[in-house]
Protein backbone atom coordinates (compact mmCIF):
# COMPACT_ATOMS: atom_id res chain seq x y z
CA UNK A 1 0.00 0.00 0.00
CA UNK A 2 2.66 2.54 0.75
CA UNK A 3 4.73 1.39 -2.24
CA UNK A 4 1.38 2.40 -4.38
CA UNK A 5 0.95 5.48 -2.58
CA UNK A 6 4.67 6.50 -3.34
CA UNK A 7 4.21 6.07 -7.16
CA UNK A 8 0.83 7.65 -7.33
CA UNK A 9 2.99 10.73 -5.76
CA UNK A 10 5.68 10.16 -8.03
CA UNK A 11 2.62 10.33 -11.05
CA UNK A 12 1.66 13.68 -9.96
CA UNK A 13 4.34 15.22 -9.64
CA UNK A 14 5.71 14.02 -13.26
CA UNK A 15 2.39 15.33 -14.44
CA UNK A 16 2.57 18.74 -12.34
CA UNK A 17 6.40 19.20 -13.65
CA UNK A 18 5.38 18.38 -17.03
CA UNK A 19 2.42 20.97 -17.07
CA UNK A 20 4.55 23.85 -16.13
CA UNK A 21 7.79 22.80 -18.34
CA UNK A 22 5.20 23.54 -21.18
CA UNK A 23 3.53 26.31 -19.74
CA UNK A 24 6.63 28.44 -19.14
CA UNK A 25 8.22 26.88 -22.71
CA UNK A 26 5.77 28.27 -24.55
CA UNK A 27 6.06 31.77 -22.68
CA UNK A 28 9.76 31.38 -23.62
CA UNK A 29 8.86 30.44 -27.59
CA UNK A 30 6.09 32.72 -27.88
CA UNK A 31 6.38 35.19 -25.16
CA UNK A 32 4.21 38.31 -26.95
CA UNK A 33 1.11 35.77 -26.99
CA UNK A 34 0.93 36.52 -23.13
CA UNK A 35 0.09 40.33 -23.61
CA UNK A 36 -3.64 39.44 -22.73
CA UNK A 37 -2.42 37.72 -19.36
CA UNK A 38 -0.88 41.46 -18.53
CA UNK A 39 2.62 40.56 -19.41
CA UNK A 40 4.15 42.94 -21.63
CA UNK A 41 7.46 41.60 -22.85
CA UNK A 42 10.08 43.68 -23.92
CA UNK A 43 11.70 43.81 -27.01
CA UNK A 44 14.68 42.19 -25.22
CA UNK A 45 15.25 39.43 -22.45
CA UNK A 46 16.34 39.91 -18.99
CA UNK A 47 15.98 43.93 -18.68
CA UNK A 48 16.36 44.11 -14.85
CA UNK A 49 19.83 41.80 -14.65
CA UNK A 50 21.21 43.87 -17.46
CA UNK A 51 20.51 47.32 -15.36
CA UNK A 52 22.28 45.44 -12.47
CA UNK A 53 25.40 44.72 -15.04
CA UNK A 54 25.38 47.97 -16.50
CA UNK A 55 25.63 49.94 -13.52
CA UNK A 56 28.89 47.31 -13.13
CA UNK A 57 30.17 48.75 -16.55
CA UNK A 58 29.04 52.56 -15.66
CA UNK A 59 31.98 51.84 -12.36
CA UNK A 60 34.24 50.01 -14.33
CA UNK A 61 33.86 53.23 -16.58
CA UNK A 62 34.21 55.74 -13.79
CA UNK A 63 31.18 56.64 -13.97
CA UNK A 64 28.09 58.09 -11.53
CA UNK A 65 26.43 54.60 -10.72
CA UNK A 66 23.68 56.48 -9.04
CA UNK A 67 22.97 59.13 -12.05
CA UNK A 68 21.16 58.21 -15.48
CA UNK A 69 23.06 55.06 -17.03
CA UNK A 70 23.61 55.52 -20.61
CA UNK A 71 24.65 51.82 -21.08
CA UNK A 72 21.29 50.62 -20.02
CA UNK A 73 18.34 50.09 -22.21
CA UNK A 74 16.10 52.31 -20.22
CA UNK A 75 19.05 54.73 -18.96
CA UNK A 76 18.33 53.42 -15.40
CA UNK A 77 20.24 54.86 -12.39
CA UNK A 78 21.39 52.01 -9.57
CA UNK A 79 18.47 52.04 -7.17
CA UNK A 80 20.29 48.98 -5.28
CA UNK A 81 22.58 48.39 -2.38
CA UNK A 82 26.55 48.40 -3.37
CA UNK A 83 26.92 44.90 -2.85
CA UNK A 84 25.48 44.46 -6.43
CA UNK A 85 28.47 46.35 -7.50
CA UNK A 86 30.90 43.53 -6.75
CA UNK A 87 29.96 41.64 -10.06
CA UNK A 88 32.03 43.70 -12.03
CA UNK A 89 35.03 42.25 -9.96
CA UNK A 90 34.26 38.76 -10.52
CA UNK A 91 34.48 40.07 -14.87
CA UNK A 92 30.80 39.90 -15.26
CA UNK A 93 29.65 42.58 -18.01
CA UNK A 94 26.58 43.44 -19.74
CA UNK A 95 27.48 40.91 -22.31
CA UNK A 96 27.60 37.90 -19.55
CA UNK A 97 23.40 38.57 -19.14
CA UNK A 98 22.27 36.35 -21.49
CA UNK A 99 23.19 33.42 -19.78
CA UNK A 100 23.05 35.36 -16.03
CA UNK A 101 19.02 35.85 -16.70
CA UNK A 102 18.68 31.89 -18.17
CA UNK A 103 20.37 30.60 -15.34
CA UNK A 104 18.68 32.70 -12.85
CA UNK A 105 15.02 31.99 -14.90
CA UNK A 106 16.04 28.33 -14.66
CA UNK A 107 17.50 27.81 -10.80
CA UNK A 108 13.93 29.76 -9.59
CA UNK A 109 11.51 27.16 -11.93
CA UNK A 110 13.73 24.75 -10.36
CA UNK A 111 13.08 25.77 -6.82
CA UNK A 112 9.54 26.74 -6.76
CA UNK A 113 8.84 23.27 -8.28
CA UNK A 114 10.62 21.20 -5.68
CA UNK A 115 8.31 23.19 -2.88
CA UNK A 116 5.83 22.49 -4.67
CA UNK A 117 4.43 18.83 -4.33
CA UNK A 118 1.36 17.77 -5.22
CA UNK A 119 -0.49 14.98 -3.22
CA UNK A 120 -3.92 14.75 -4.84
CA UNK A 121 -4.93 15.77 -8.73
CA UNK A 122 -6.70 18.59 -7.94
CA UNK A 123 -3.85 19.92 -5.96
CA UNK A 124 -1.74 20.03 -9.57
CA UNK A 125 -4.34 22.92 -10.26
CA UNK A 126 -4.12 24.78 -7.56
CA UNK A 127 0.07 24.80 -7.65
CA UNK A 128 -0.54 25.83 -11.24
CA UNK A 129 -2.81 28.50 -11.17
CA UNK A 130 0.10 29.71 -8.26
CA UNK A 131 2.52 29.39 -10.34
CA UNK A 132 1.60 30.21 -13.88
CA UNK A 133 0.32 33.89 -12.71
CA UNK A 134 1.63 36.49 -14.69
CA UNK A 135 3.42 38.05 -11.58
CA UNK A 136 5.86 35.03 -12.48
CA UNK A 137 6.22 35.40 -16.02
CA UNK A 138 7.25 39.10 -15.55
CA UNK A 139 10.12 38.17 -13.19
CA UNK A 140 11.10 35.66 -15.31
CA UNK A 141 11.02 37.55 -18.38
CA UNK A 142 13.44 40.28 -16.72
CA UNK A 143 15.22 38.20 -14.73
CA UNK A 144 14.46 40.83 -11.81
CA UNK A 145 16.30 40.11 -8.75
CA UNK A 146 13.70 39.54 -6.55
CA UNK A 147 14.51 35.62 -7.93
CA UNK A 148 17.95 36.30 -6.43
CA UNK A 149 15.90 36.60 -2.86
CA UNK A 150 13.92 33.73 -3.42
CA UNK A 151 17.24 31.52 -3.98
CA UNK A 152 18.59 32.81 -1.38
CA UNK A 153 15.74 32.25 1.14
CA UNK A 154 15.32 28.84 0.19
CA UNK A 155 18.05 27.13 2.71
CA UNK A 156 15.81 29.03 5.23
CA UNK A 157 13.45 26.36 6.66
CA UNK A 158 15.46 23.18 5.80
CA UNK A 159 18.22 24.91 7.95
CA UNK A 160 15.64 25.44 10.71
CA UNK A 161 14.20 22.05 10.54
CA UNK A 162 17.62 20.36 10.04
CA UNK A 163 18.75 18.15 13.71
CA UNK A 164 22.21 20.07 14.45
CA UNK A 165 21.76 22.68 16.23
CA UNK A 166 24.67 24.92 14.04
CA UNK A 167 22.98 23.83 10.67
CA UNK A 168 19.30 25.60 12.38
CA UNK A 169 21.51 28.69 13.42
CA UNK A 170 23.28 29.06 10.08
CA UNK A 171 19.78 29.97 9.23
CA UNK A 172 20.49 33.81 9.96
CA UNK A 173 23.24 33.61 6.79
CA UNK A 174 20.98 33.59 3.40
CA UNK A 175 18.39 36.41 5.69
CA UNK A 176 21.57 38.20 6.16
CA UNK A 177 22.82 37.99 2.66
CA UNK A 178 19.17 38.67 1.55
CA UNK A 179 18.91 41.97 3.59
CA UNK A 180 22.30 43.26 2.48
CA UNK A 181 21.14 43.13 -1.45
CA UNK A 182 17.53 44.08 -1.23
CA UNK A 183 16.85 45.74 2.32
CA UNK A 184 12.97 44.17 2.60
CA UNK A 185 14.19 40.52 3.45
CA UNK A 186 15.57 41.68 6.84
CA UNK A 187 11.56 41.02 7.63
CA UNK A 188 12.28 37.21 6.99
CA UNK A 189 13.99 37.58 10.74
CA UNK A 190 10.65 36.48 12.18
CA UNK A 191 11.01 32.88 10.84
CA UNK A 192 13.84 32.36 13.14
CA UNK A 193 11.33 32.44 15.94
CA UNK A 194 10.39 28.78 14.82
CA UNK A 195 9.88 26.07 17.09
CA UNK A 196 13.28 25.45 19.45
CA UNK A 197 13.84 25.31 22.97
CA UNK A 198 14.22 28.60 25.08
CA UNK A 199 18.11 28.80 25.18
CA UNK A 200 18.74 28.02 21.43
CA UNK A 201 15.30 30.41 19.90
CA UNK A 202 16.87 33.23 22.55
CA UNK A 203 20.69 32.80 21.03
CA UNK A 204 19.49 32.50 17.45
CA UNK A 205 17.36 35.33 17.78
CA UNK A 206 20.45 37.81 19.81
CA UNK A 207 22.71 36.93 17.14
CA UNK A 208 20.14 37.21 14.24
CA UNK A 209 20.06 40.93 15.47
CA UNK A 210 23.41 41.64 15.82
CA UNK A 211 24.48 40.36 12.17
CA UNK A 212 21.47 42.22 10.71
CA UNK A 213 22.53 45.48 12.60
CA UNK A 214 25.73 45.12 11.65
CA UNK A 215 24.57 44.36 7.66
CA UNK A 216 22.21 47.41 8.25
CA UNK A 217 24.99 49.63 9.20
CA UNK A 218 27.29 48.64 6.00
CA UNK A 219 23.59 49.44 3.83
CA UNK A 220 22.15 52.12 5.86
CA UNK A 221 23.64 54.99 3.17
CA UNK A 222 22.59 53.30 0.50
CA UNK A 223 18.79 53.04 0.95
CA UNK A 224 19.48 57.00 2.28
CA UNK A 225 20.83 57.30 -1.25
CA UNK A 226 18.64 55.26 -3.67
CA UNK A 227 15.57 56.12 -1.99
CA UNK A 228 14.95 59.37 -3.93
CA UNK A 229 15.98 57.34 -6.59
CA UNK A 230 13.17 54.36 -6.96
CA UNK A 231 10.77 54.24 -9.30
CA UNK A 232 7.24 54.37 -8.17
CA UNK A 233 5.12 51.33 -9.21
CA UNK A 234 1.79 52.20 -10.31
CA UNK A 235 -1.19 51.12 -12.03
CA UNK A 236 -2.42 47.76 -12.41
CA UNK A 237 -0.66 44.59 -10.99
CA UNK A 238 1.34 46.75 -8.31
CA UNK A 239 0.64 46.83 -4.37
CA UNK A 240 0.85 49.07 -1.38
CA UNK A 241 -0.92 49.98 1.42
CA UNK A 242 -0.54 53.24 0.43
CA UNK A 243 -2.60 52.95 -3.19
CA UNK A 244 -6.23 52.74 -1.39
CA UNK A 245 -5.82 56.07 0.62
CA UNK A 246 -3.05 57.88 -1.90
CA UNK A 247 -6.55 57.46 -5.03
CA UNK A 248 -8.82 58.91 -1.83
CA UNK A 249 -7.00 61.78 -1.95
CA UNK A 250 -4.47 61.62 0.84
CA UNK A 251 -0.90 62.74 1.47
CA UNK A 252 2.06 60.04 1.67
CA UNK A 253 2.85 60.47 5.18
CA UNK A 254 -1.10 60.25 5.77
CA UNK A 255 -1.33 57.34 4.23
CA UNK A 256 1.53 55.80 5.67
CA UNK A 257 0.54 56.33 9.46
CA UNK A 258 -3.26 54.96 8.63
CA UNK A 259 -1.41 52.05 7.44
CA UNK A 260 0.77 51.34 10.49
CA UNK A 261 -2.09 52.09 12.21
CA UNK A 262 -4.31 49.46 10.48
CA UNK A 263 -1.83 46.94 10.56
CA UNK A 264 -1.03 47.18 14.35
CA UNK A 265 -4.82 47.10 15.17
CA UNK A 266 -4.84 43.95 13.09
CA UNK A 267 -2.24 42.24 15.08
CA UNK A 268 -3.79 43.26 18.53
CA UNK A 269 -6.71 41.71 17.66
CA UNK A 270 -5.18 38.68 16.73
CA UNK A 271 -3.35 38.27 19.57
CA UNK A 272 -6.13 38.88 22.03
CA UNK A 273 -8.28 36.76 19.84
CA UNK A 274 -9.05 33.13 20.82
CA UNK A 275 -9.24 32.08 17.07
CA UNK A 276 -5.80 30.09 17.00
CA UNK A 277 -6.62 28.50 20.98
CA UNK A 278 -4.96 24.70 21.22
CA UNK A 279 -3.88 24.47 17.44
CA UNK A 280 -0.50 24.73 16.40
CA UNK A 281 0.67 22.99 12.91
CA UNK A 282 1.09 19.18 13.04
CA UNK A 283 4.93 18.04 12.75
CA UNK A 284 4.31 16.77 9.51
CA UNK A 285 3.39 19.71 7.91
CA UNK A 286 6.52 21.82 10.00
CA UNK A 287 8.26 22.96 6.30
CA UNK A 288 4.70 23.75 4.57
CA UNK A 289 3.95 26.22 7.61
CA UNK A 290 7.30 27.46 8.09
CA UNK A 291 7.48 28.38 4.16
CA UNK A 292 3.77 30.14 4.42
CA UNK A 293 5.31 32.21 7.31
CA UNK A 294 8.82 33.45 5.33
CA UNK A 295 6.43 33.92 2.61
CA UNK A 296 3.91 35.66 4.16
CA UNK A 297 6.30 38.03 6.47
CA UNK A 298 7.91 39.00 3.48
CA UNK A 299 4.75 40.19 1.67
CA UNK A 300 3.17 41.96 4.65
CA UNK A 301 6.52 43.69 5.59
CA UNK A 302 6.31 45.35 1.46
CA UNK A 303 2.83 45.82 1.44
CA UNK A 304 2.74 48.05 4.30
CA UNK A 305 6.41 49.95 3.80
CA UNK A 306 6.12 50.77 0.29
CA UNK A 307 5.64 50.75 -3.34
CA UNK A 308 5.66 46.89 -5.04
CA UNK A 309 6.11 45.95 -8.40
CA UNK A 310 3.99 42.97 -9.33
CA UNK A 311 7.27 40.64 -8.82
CA UNK A 312 6.87 40.56 -5.64
CA UNK A 313 4.07 37.83 -5.64
CA UNK A 314 6.96 35.29 -6.90
CA UNK A 315 6.17 34.74 -2.71
CA UNK A 316 3.03 33.33 -3.10
CA UNK A 317 4.34 29.99 -4.18
CA UNK A 318 5.69 29.59 -0.54
CA UNK A 319 1.93 30.07 0.60
CA UNK A 320 0.71 27.49 -1.41
CA UNK A 321 1.13 24.47 0.07
CA UNK A 322 -0.27 25.33 3.43
CA UNK A 323 -3.05 27.24 1.82
CA UNK A 324 -4.38 24.02 0.30
CA UNK A 325 -4.15 21.59 2.93
CA UNK A 326 -5.32 23.29 5.61
CA UNK A 327 -8.89 24.07 5.18
CA UNK A 328 -8.87 20.18 4.50
CA UNK A 329 -7.00 19.17 7.72
CA UNK A 330 -9.67 17.96 9.96
CA UNK A 331 -7.41 18.06 13.16
CA UNK A 332 -7.35 21.61 12.74
CA UNK A 333 -10.14 24.22 14.45
CA UNK A 334 -12.73 25.18 11.95
CA UNK A 335 -12.28 28.79 12.36
CA UNK A 336 -8.57 28.07 11.20
CA UNK A 337 -9.67 25.83 8.30
CA UNK A 338 -12.39 28.72 7.61
CA UNK A 339 -9.35 31.57 7.51
CA UNK A 340 -7.02 29.44 5.45
CA UNK A 341 -9.42 28.22 2.97
CA UNK A 342 -10.33 32.61 2.69
CA UNK A 343 -6.74 33.45 2.54
CA UNK A 344 -6.39 30.96 -0.73
CA UNK A 345 -9.39 32.51 -2.47
CA UNK A 346 -7.67 36.06 -2.15
CA UNK A 347 -4.48 34.67 -2.60
CA UNK A 348 -6.00 33.50 -6.34
CA UNK A 349 -7.48 37.22 -6.50
CA UNK A 350 -4.53 39.13 -5.67
CA UNK A 351 -2.63 37.11 -8.38
CA UNK A 352 -5.37 36.85 -11.56
CA UNK A 353 -7.59 39.91 -11.29
CA UNK A 354 -5.24 42.48 -12.05
CA UNK A 355 -3.77 40.47 -15.47
CA UNK A 356 -7.28 39.46 -16.60
CA UNK A 357 -7.80 42.97 -15.73
CA UNK A 358 -5.13 44.17 -18.11
CA UNK A 359 -6.05 42.47 -20.90
CA UNK A 360 -9.87 43.73 -21.44
CA UNK A 361 -8.40 46.98 -20.67
CA UNK A 362 -5.51 46.36 -23.31
CA UNK A 363 -8.23 44.78 -26.03
CA UNK A 364 -10.09 48.24 -25.38
CA UNK A 365 -7.47 50.43 -26.68
CA UNK A 366 -8.44 52.08 -30.33
CA UNK A 367 -11.68 51.38 -29.36
CA UNK A 368 -11.49 54.37 -26.52
CA UNK A 369 -9.68 57.32 -26.06
CA UNK A 370 -6.45 56.52 -23.68
CA UNK A 371 -7.84 58.81 -21.43
CA UNK A 372 -10.73 56.68 -20.73
CA UNK A 373 -9.21 53.36 -20.35
CA UNK A 374 -6.80 54.82 -17.77
CA UNK A 375 -10.03 56.23 -15.72
CA UNK A 376 -11.61 53.03 -16.12
CA UNK A 377 -7.63 51.16 -14.87
CA UNK A 378 -8.10 53.99 -11.92
CA UNK A 379 -11.39 52.65 -10.78
CA UNK A 380 -10.37 48.69 -10.95
CA UNK A 381 -7.47 49.86 -9.07
CA UNK A 382 -9.68 51.49 -6.38
CA UNK A 383 -11.92 48.82 -6.62
CA UNK A 384 -9.61 45.60 -6.03
CA UNK A 385 -8.03 47.39 -2.78
CA UNK A 386 -10.33 46.51 -0.12
CA UNK A 387 -10.23 42.52 -0.88
CA UNK A 388 -6.06 43.20 -1.17
CA UNK A 389 -6.09 44.58 2.08
CA UNK A 390 -7.80 41.64 3.65
CA UNK A 391 -5.96 39.32 2.17
CA UNK A 392 -3.15 40.92 4.28
CA UNK A 393 -4.92 40.95 7.64
CA UNK A 394 -5.79 37.10 7.32
CA UNK A 395 -1.85 36.59 6.29
CA UNK A 396 -1.55 38.62 9.63
CA UNK A 397 -3.74 36.75 11.77
CA UNK A 398 -0.94 33.99 10.66
CA UNK A 399 1.81 35.63 11.43
CA UNK A 400 0.50 37.04 14.87
CA UNK A 401 -0.05 33.42 16.06
CA UNK A 402 3.37 32.33 14.74
CA UNK A 403 4.62 35.46 16.54
CA UNK A 404 2.97 34.76 19.71
CA UNK A 405 4.44 31.32 20.16
CA UNK A 406 7.47 31.95 19.45
CA UNK A 407 7.32 35.24 22.04
CA UNK A 408 6.40 32.67 24.62
CA UNK A 409 8.79 30.09 24.28
CA UNK A 410 11.52 33.24 24.43
CA UNK A 411 9.61 34.49 27.49
CA UNK A 412 7.81 31.27 28.77
CA UNK A 413 8.42 27.67 29.83
CA UNK A 414 7.38 26.08 26.29
CA UNK A 415 9.94 23.32 25.11
CA UNK A 416 9.01 21.77 21.44
CA UNK A 417 9.37 18.07 21.28
CA UNK A 418 12.71 16.77 19.67
CA UNK A 419 14.79 20.20 19.54
CA UNK A 420 18.05 20.63 21.53
CA UNK A 421 20.20 23.12 21.57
Amino acid sequence: MKARTSSSSRRLRWLFLVAAVCYFGCFALFPKRFFPLGVNHPSVWFLDSYAILASNDALALGRDVYAANSLDYLGRPHVYSHWWLKLGQLGLTRADNGWIGFALGSLFFVAAVARLRPREPREIIWFLLVLCASSTLLAIDRANNDLVIFLLLTPVVPCLLASRWWVRLAAILPIAAAAGLKFYPASAALVLLASADRRHLRRRFGLALLVLIAIGSNIWHDLLRVGPLLPKAEGLMTFSATKLIELLGLARLETLGLAGAFMILTVVLFWRSSLFDRWEIASADQADWLFFILGSVLLAGCFFTGDNFPYRWVFTIWLAPLLWRLPRDERAPVPVRRLAAVTAGLCLFVLWFDPFASGVLNGLVGRYSAETIVRWADRLLLAEQPVIWIFFACLLGFLTHFTRSGWRRIFGEERAAGEGN
